[in-house]
């Protein structure tokens, strides 16, 4: 004897019913639930853009320049990215942008102004008056145009870059 309930059992009276396709439909609908609910935790978290998962920094190898920024970005969104340098005391710096970063981005600000700014292809160096620690910081709103992965390079003169790997949103 089938021990199923009757409400689990296919009907053929008053209406056809096929009750294995309605458990799979069932089961489906949970599915999609959870995975909606995963969704809306990852975005809480910065999955998508501002937040834990997203803000971090990267320094190069001899500590004279941390660059803070997020990891997943929206496209045509303004977007931060601070620089902290050490340099020499009494002596200017010189900042270096290149790669997916003067390709695929608008500068929208950049605070300080530098004092000399020089532009090629694709970089461009920034040069920044002289502090009595040496220490600055450098302030850029900046605009994705596109979608896609960026790998940016930024540089102060005589030392390593620090390279950075974005994930544009559309």
């Amino acid at each position: 004897m089938d021990k199923t309930p009757d409400e689990y059992r296919s009907r053929h009276y008053p209406i056809q019913e096929d009750m294995r396709a309605q458990r799979v439909e069932w089961v489906l609908q949970r599915s999609g639930n959870w995975l909606l609910y995963v969704i809306v935790v990852i975005a809480l978290l910065g999955g998508f853009s501002d937040g834990w998962l997203s803000e971090t920094s990267k320094a190069n190898a001899q500590g004279t320049l941390t660059v803070e920024y997020q990891r997943f970005l929206r496209s045509e969104s303004d977007e931060p990215f601070t620089l902290r340098i050490k340099g020499e005391p009494d002596k200017p710096v010189t900042v270096r942008l290149a790669g997916d970063f003067m390709d695929k981005f608008v500068i929208q600000t950049l605070r300080p102004q530098p004092l000399v700014t020089h532009s090629s292809t694709h970089e461009i160096s920034l040069t920044f008056p002289a502090t009595k620690t040496g220490e600055h910081a450098v302030w850029l709103m900046t605009q994705p145009q596109t979608a896609g992965l960026f790998t940016s390079q930024i540089a102060l003169e005589g030392a390593d870059a620090v390279t950075l790997k974005q994930w544009v949103y559309p």
